[in-house]
């Protein structure tokens, strides 16, 4: 009796393994389809994007590093918008918080074209990927601007405030 006790313990046992290595296998099965699936979604942002990062100088391997590093420094729920012609071409990024359910607002523009600066809202930062753009905007700002300089080497960005250039005051003041 003793033995068919042991017997049915150890099937019980074994049933409870199998079940147990079953549910891990769908588990990492469902992992493995949602890291697929991001990773189609990325691959199809990037796509529609690689105009954006055409005109601003930038690979995609770059957009995808700057779009972690915006989400990262951000501590946001980042998605981006379309090019914007009255935002000097620049790339809309909407921005919420990660645990609000409430709706992405205009939180910046990635690389505005530097001519479009003469009238731009105080409230709204610049992005830009790295100290070659920092310098474009920097010698073409008409009014004080904010700008977040995105490092790749250290994943973090530094805000800069950027005040108007008298280049471009004089600029703005010749005939």
């Amino acid at each position: 009796m003793e033995a068919d006790v042991e017997a049915s313990r150890r099937a019980a046992a074994a049933e409870r393994d199998r079940q147990e290595q079953e549910r891990r296998r769908q588990a990492a099965a469902q992992r493995a389809l949602q890291r697929q699936a991001e990773l189609l979604e990325r691959q199809a942002e990037l796509q529609r994007l690689a105009g954006f990062f055409e005109y601003a100088g930038l690979d995609a391997t770059v957009g995808e590093t700057f779009t972690q590093m915006l989400r990262s420094a951000s501590g946001q729920a980042i998605v981006y918008g379309d090019q914007s012609p009255s935002h000097g071409n620049g790339l809309l990024v909407y921005a919420r918080q990660r645990w609000a359910s409430e709706k992405f607002k205009l939180a910046g523009v990635v690389c505005p074209h530097p001519e479009a600066l003469s009238r731009w809202p105080m409230y709204l930062t610049i992005l830009v990927p790295n100290q070659t753009w920092l310098a474009h905007i920097q010698t073409r700002a008409r009014s004080p601007l904010k700008v977040a300089v995105l490092n790749r080497a250290t994943g973090r960005s530094a805000f800069i405030r950027v005040s108007p250039s008298r280049d471009a005051a004089r600029v703005r003041s010749l005939p």
